[in-house]
């Protein structure tokens, strides 16, 4: 059923009072996981060292077998996010900034200091900048 231009409204304004509460934080952060994931089997589709392609080297094949082998231990998301850092090489700027705001909940939940990340930035004239990702 199509919703009313009036609902529409009404559940987008909800959404914006819940994001602005805290209310829809863990929606939020599973949604950064999500981004994180896909842009994670993004560069894991690409080929690996020397061309050869990341599947033959760690057996997944498919997106399920790939998130199956990140929740097989808590750490092993963060663990493939934080090996992009310090330059998030390899990857598109998009799917950097998508890995460094995992990285970025993930410090925080540990109660460490906010740290800048060179990310690229089209804006820049040398398509490089330092920026701080807000979560």
């Amino acid at each position: 059923m199509a919703l009313s231009n009036a609902e529409r409204q009404q559940r987008y304004r909800q959404n914006l009072k819940a994001r602005a509460s805290g209310d829809a934080i863990g929606r939020q952060a599973r949604m950064a996981v999500e981004r994180a994931i896909a842009a994670l089997w993004s560069f894991h589709e690409r080929p690996g060292p020397g061309g050869i392609a990341w599947a033959q080297i760690d057996g997944c094949e498919t997106l399920d077998q790939y998130r199956s082998e990140l929740e097989r231990s808590p750490g092993n998301l963060i663990q493939a996010c934080r090996a992009f850092v310090p330059d998030f090489e390899g990857l598109a700027p998009g799917e950097a900034k998508a890995i460094a705001a995992v990285i970025e909940m993930a410090d925080a939940l540990r109660l460490a200091r906010p740290r800048p990340f060179a990310l690229a930035n089209p804006q820049s004239p040398d398509a490089r900048t330092i920026v701080t990702i807000p979560v």
